[in-house]
């Protein structure tokens, strides 16, 4: 059996805007496609030991306790895969850094991706600024390089900050569906546009 899409979700908060855009993202996609919440799989940050210079692929937090190596597993193996986070002080959340972070294991090795296409739907709760998603672009573009996955540019929403800013955004559940499509356009699958 195919893996899923995968679909990360990266807020601390459980039921606010990235979970109810990750929800609507596994509906638009026609291939079966998987939530998962980084958030809930208690992923410890890297400590820099050189465990994964010596031994690429690897790293000494692995482990049941760990939920890292799960999701970066969940991540390679999907025909398409799709990060959404909300954007804290122009970036990402704790929670998705640690993830990031715990790829410096492929730094040095092979990247274990086969091209996957993986995209990103960032919600900030600023009404504008032309520099507000730049930092977590550049963490996503590093992060699918490492992992062997193919970048595409994310989908940037503003003005999206209280808990339940999407209910009712039918045009943002629109470019959310769109978004899908492209991602399952660039995986060899859906509709091509």
């Amino acid at each position: 059996m195919a893996a899923p899409v995968c679909i990360l979700t990266c807020s601390p908060r459980r039921g606010g805007n990235s979970d109810t855009a990750a929800a609507w993202l596994r509906t638009a996609f026609s291939l079966p496609a998987e939530v998962l919440r980084v958030a809930d799989k208690a992923v410890h940050p890297c400590v820099s030991c050189g465990y994964c210079a010596e031994r690429p692929g690897s790293c000494v937090l692995d482990g049941p306790e760990d939920g890292a190596f799960s999701l970066l597993k969940a991540l390679t193996a999907a025909p398409a895969a799709c990060l959404v986070s909300p954007i804290y002080f122009y970036h990402l959340p704790a929670q998705a850094k640690a993830l990031i972070d715990r790829c410096q294991r492929f730094w040095t090795g092979v990247p274990p991706g086969r091209g996957t296409p993986f995209g990103a739907v960032l919600l900030a709760g600023r009404p504008q600024g032309e520099r507000l998603f730049q930092g977590a672009e550049l963490t996503l573009r590093f992060m699918a390089h490492t992992l062997g996955l193919k970048p595409v540019p994310p989908l940037c929403l503003y003005g999206v900050d209280a808990p339940d800013a999407l209910a009712g955004r039918t045009e943002l559940r629109e470019r959310i569906r769109n978004y899908a499509a492209e991602l399952e356009a660039l995986a060899g699958h859906g509709r091509s546009f």
